[in-house]
C-alpha cells in the first residue's frame, strides 16, 4: 500500500502460539503450530527468551508449505529495554 493508505486489518486471534524458550527448535515448532491451525504467533525482541530469526524462518516456511499470505497471520512482538536483556545472550 502507498503511504497514507489504509492498511487492511485482521482481528487478533483468540489464542496465539507463544515462542518463548524454544531456542533452536523455534523454526520447526512455528511451522508445526501453523500446520496445527494457529494463525497468531507471539514473539519478542528479547534474545534471552526468544529467537525472532527462528520465528521469521518458521513463518516464511509455514506460509510456503500451506499457501498462506502474510495477511492471514497475526504476528505480535514486543520490545524489551536493554536493562531487561541478558547481555551475554
Amino acid at each position: 500500500a502507498k503511504s497514507g493508505e489504509q492498511q487492511p486489518t485482521m482481528a487478533m486471534p483468540p489464542i496465539m502460539y507463544g515462542t518463548a524458550w524454544k531456542a533452536e527448535r523455534t523454526e520447526a515448532l512455528v511451522v508445526q503450530a501453523l500446520h496445527a491451525g494457529f494463525r497468531g504467533v507471539d514473539t519478542a525482541c528479547q534474545p534471552k527468551h526468544y529467537n525472532e530469526e527462528g520465528v521469521g524462518a518458521g513463518v516464511r516456511r509455514g506460509m510456503e508449505e500451506l499457501g498462506l499470505t502474510r495477511g492471514e497471520l497475526f504476528l505480535q512482538s514486543k520490545f524489551t529495554p536493554l536493562r531487561g536483556q541478558n547481555p551475554a545472550a
